[in-house]
């Protein structure tokens, strides 16, 4: 299947898939993916070279191909569904134009991989008022979303993320020797006040740990008197910069003489650059909401299939695309209206399991800001080979 067919598709706007076998009410669900559908057409010709294609497309493409193919494993289990895709970025057809129609009123649950804040809050308004479950696959957090219970967020947020950074320190290193290294700027301000909140409402031991403030740029002498050649030294990035980490596992790789391991936010999921021999040496731990272990049947048989298809093998953004359809779709075949109860079914489990959680007003525990993945892993690289720790 080339990426021209997959394309194309797009514009015809509808997959209809459903079984011989059962004539019950198919699962309506609506798809919306910034696929940049205008800039891959000149009226109706395709004008893109499919091996050169412009890296804003690849994202929202990636995930669609994922949710195509389980799609297609969907149809052959006998699933009765109405798919919809939308392109988000789609100039002739905006979110909002789309909202507006009729075949979104009965929808059972809307997806989006959306990297658009504004895009995202339209859809959470339409999905409150109408009382259907949106689910936001990819965005990292709530995009200013509040009091809206039928908004899902599958990418956890910052404060889950150092939450669970906290919790797994005070399991596994709390008599090491911590260090908070930080910078200037909010998203480091963010992270040392999640850090301090936690400290005052652990209902363990508080972690002690030493936090150190570093310029932007900074070497091996600038951490070295803060380290404990005497034990384990637990180096915290307090940053959500990509230079300042890599700066810092830099650092800790040049620090031969001390044993290092480096805790890292959610962005070093996809942080370039970490294969590189300059930053070998360097033992590194970072958490993240999706893991897909490349050594399973099903990865293998869902690569062979990709790769016979596309020439290509899948991406975490397709794996996310396939991940995130067919384990909704699958929750709603079995409960139906009664699916917001059963989001996080592990029977369901591909890759990853679920812990979707109510994200509840610290005022008043009645109001429900939103529901929150809030399963974690730690995945941890030592000498290029990463593997979980969880």
């Amino acid at each position: 299947m080339k990426l021209e067919f997959h394309i194309i598709f797009l514009l015809l706007g509808t997959l209809i898939f459903t079984s011989a076998k059962t004539q019950v009410q198919p699962i309506k669900v609506a798809l919306f993916s910034p696929i940049y559908i205008d800039s891959a057409f000149n009226g109706n010709v395709y004008r893109l070279d499919d091996r050169n294609l412009p890296k804003q497309v690849l994202p929202g493409l990636e995930f669609y191909n994922g949710v195509m193919a389980a799609v297609d494993s969907l149809q052959k289990q006998g699933v009765n569904a109405i798919v919809m895709i939308y392109d988000t970025k789609n100039n002739q057809l905006p979110v909002d134009s789309i909202l507006k129609t009729n075949e979104m009123l009965d929808l059972d649950f809307i997806i989006t991989s959306s990297n658009d804040r504004k895009d995202l809050k339209k859809l959470a308004d339409f999905a409150l008022l109408h009382k259907i479950p949106l689910i936001s696959a990819t965005y990292p957090n709530n995009a200013g979303i509040n009091n809206n219970p039928y908004f899902i967020i599958l990418n956890s947020t910052l404060q889950t993320h150092c939450t669970s950074i906290y919790k797994y320190l005070q399991r596994n290193y709390a008599f090491d020797k911590i260090v908070l290294f930080t910078r200037k700027g909010k998203p480091a301000e963010i992270i040392q006040s999640i850090f301090s909140q936690m400290g005052h409402n652990t209902y363990g031991i508080p972690l002690k740990y030493l936090t150190i403030q570093l310029p932007d740029t900074f070497s091996v002498k600038q951490i070295t008197p803060y380290l404990d050649s005497t034990k384990k030294n637990i180096l915290i990035c307090g940053s959500l910069n990509d230079g300042f980490a890599m700066q810092l596992i830099k650092a800790a790789s040049d620090a031969k003489n001390f044993s290092s391991l480096v805790v890292g936010m959610p962005t070093w999921d996809a942080m370039p650059g970490l294969e590189q021999p300059l930053y070998s040496n360097a033992s590194i731990v970072y958490t993240t909401p999706f893991y897909c272990n490349r050594n399973t049947a099903l990865y293998n048989s869902i690569a062979e299939k990709y790769k016979q298809q596309l020439n290509s093998y899948p991406s975490d953004m397709m794996l996310k695309g396939y991940e995130t359809i067919f384990h909704f779709m699958k929750v709603w075949q079995q409960y139906g209206s009664e699916s917001l109860n059963h989001l996080s079914d592990s029977h369901i489990t591909l890759f990853n399991n679920f812990n979707i959680q109510p994200i509840r007003d610290n005022k008043n525990l009645g109001v429900i800001h939103y529901m929150e993945n809030q399963q974690l892993y730690f995945l941890q690289k030592t000498g290029g080979i990463l593997k979980s720790v969880n």
